[in-house]
């Protein structure tokens, strides 16, 4: 038998979740004259991500684990652990500030900046790679910009820079 590891478990917790979430969209009110109901969007998102949560567990379960290499990296204290988590922590740090920044720069902006800033510390330290990330922040943050804005009707945090 194999060894029950973080994947299983991280699945299973997702599973509970995703079932918790389904079952939640049965207390949900149907607004009278409604042609598609409240439930649906929620329980196509929830269908999916079970699914996907299914075939995690599948994989986790199925998957055979190398032995774990000892690479003689100890982890002694805080500082260690920053040093090894560098990128992670960073990330987290990233993402807070383009929350914290919303009401200032807005969704497009900060989105733009957060992707672009994101994928130069992550990427190679070159011209080329910071045009190409420029390049992919701009096309992928616009694009979401304008499928929330203008097909689903979403109002996206303007900021003070691009005020409507």
């Amino acid at each position: 038998m194999s060894r029950i590891n973080a994947d299983v478990v991280i699945a299973l917790l997702l599973l509970v979740v995703c079932s918790a979430l389904y079952l939640d969209t049965y207390f949900y009110e149907t607004v009278p004259g409604a042609i598609i109901g409240a439930k649906i969007w929620p329980r196509v998102v929830t269908f999916f991500i079970g699914g996907l949560s299914v075939l995690y567990l599948i994989q986790s379960l199925s998957a055979t684990r190398p032995e774990p290499k000892d690479d003689g990296e100890q982890i002694n204290g805080v500082a260690d652990w920053f040093r090894v988590n560098r990128n992670v922590v960073a990330c987290f740090a990233f993402y807070g500030l383009f929350l914290a920044s919303l009401k200032w720069l807005g969704m497009l902006i900060g989105g733009i900046l957060f992707v672009f800033v994101t994928l130069s510390f992550l990427g190679e330290n070159t011209r080329r790679s910071f045009v190409i990330n420029a390049i992919v922040a701009v096309v992928c943050v616009g694009c979401m910009w304008a499928i929330f804005t203008f097909a689903l009707g979403v109002i996206l945090p303007q900021g003070e820079i691009l005020p409507r």
